[in-house]
């Protein structure tokens, strides 16, 4: 029988002690019929997207005054494997191609090697001349890391899968012993508000 729940966000499992905003989930198991007409099945695979508050420190809600962002993106390929029986195992491999980012002055929870710097500006009078605008600093880089809530993300996380402690108590069993493979990160800070992160997963689970 289908399963099929509904209730409070509120009460969803995760939201609300983590400050998680919203998390999405879709999965999927491939299958593929040999020549025999033989189906091949393997691991579910899907993506996982989720968007949380990263309050700041005292400190930094004094010091940081504009308009800022973060946040690095990795490439993973599938491929596919046969293994014993009717058994189709899926490899996530890196591709490299990182793209990390810092514009504008962001949280000391941030860090990355730059590489190249140049200034980017947002200027709009679409709401009226008055509208202020922003002039910043763009920095390219790699070695990207995050060392804030409620997910933790390091230069490693473009090479290998990762396992994601907010499913570690088994609310979700399905996602307990997944792995997770990080295809993007963001970070975006507009004052006076909270700022927020962003993640974007893809995942693999038997």
């Amino acid at each position: 029988m289908a399963l099929c729940e509904c209730n409070i966000a509120a009460e969803f499992p995760i939201l609300g002690s983590l400050g998680i905003i919203s998390a999405n989930l879709r999965t999927n198991t491939e299958v593929t019929l040999t020549a025999a007409n033989t189906p091949l099945y393997g691991a579910t695979t899907g993506d996982l997207s989720i968007t949380a508050y990263a309050p700041l420190s005292a400190a930094e809600r004094n010091s940081l005054t504009c308009p800022s962002k973060a946040g690095v993106n990795y490439n993973w390929e599938r491929r596919y494997e046969c293994d014993v029986g009717s058994r189709l195992i899926v490899h996530l491999i890196p591709r490299g191609g990182i793209k990390a980012y810092k514009e504008g002055p962001v949280t000391s929870k941030i860090s990355m090697t730059t590489v190249k710097g140049y200034t980017s500006f947002s200027a709009s009078a679409s709401s009226g001349p008055t509208t202020p605008y922003i002039y910043n600093t763009h920095n390219d880089g790699y070695n990207f890391a995050y060392t804030g809530d409620p997910i933790k993300v390091s230069a490693n996380d473009g090479k290998y899968a990762k396992t994601l402690e907010i499913f570690s108590a088994g609310q979700i069993p399905e996602l307990a012993g997944a792995e997770f493979y990080l295809q993007s990160f963001s970070w975006d800070y507009t004052p006076p508000n909270v700022p927020t992160v962003t993640y974007s997963f893809l995942l693999s689970f038997s």
